[in-house]
């Protein structure tokens, strides 16, 4: 998967939301961004993190409101346009 994609969405409050993902060796990283309304940038929100080792995803929170997403379902069912960002890759060629 290309660690460039980033997929935008915004919420009825103008808040927008964005996501890309990194694969790093063993590791799938997503990286979830967040734009206020009234600044204009993205600032950190928070990441999920697996490897090949882990059963499911693991929340990294670093903005408050990302607490809320207790688990992986929960977040998805809040953003399912980032779905596509957490299919497992195959790790083996063959």
């Amino acid at each position: 998967m290309d660690c460039q994609k980033y997929i935008v969405v915004e919420d009825e409050y103008e808040y927008r939301f964005r996501a890309f993902r990194q694969d790093a060796g063993s590791f799938i990283i997503v990286f979830v961004e967040w734009e206020h309304p009234n600044y204009g940038y993205f600032a950190d929100a928070m990441l999920w993190v697996r490897s090949m080792h882990m059963a499911e995803w693991k929340p990294v929170y670093i903005a408050n409101w990302t607490k809320e997403y207790q688990t992986f379902k929960d977040f998805l069912k809040h953003f399912p346009e980032f779905k596509e960002l957490f299919r497992m890759r195959k790790i083996f060629p063959f």
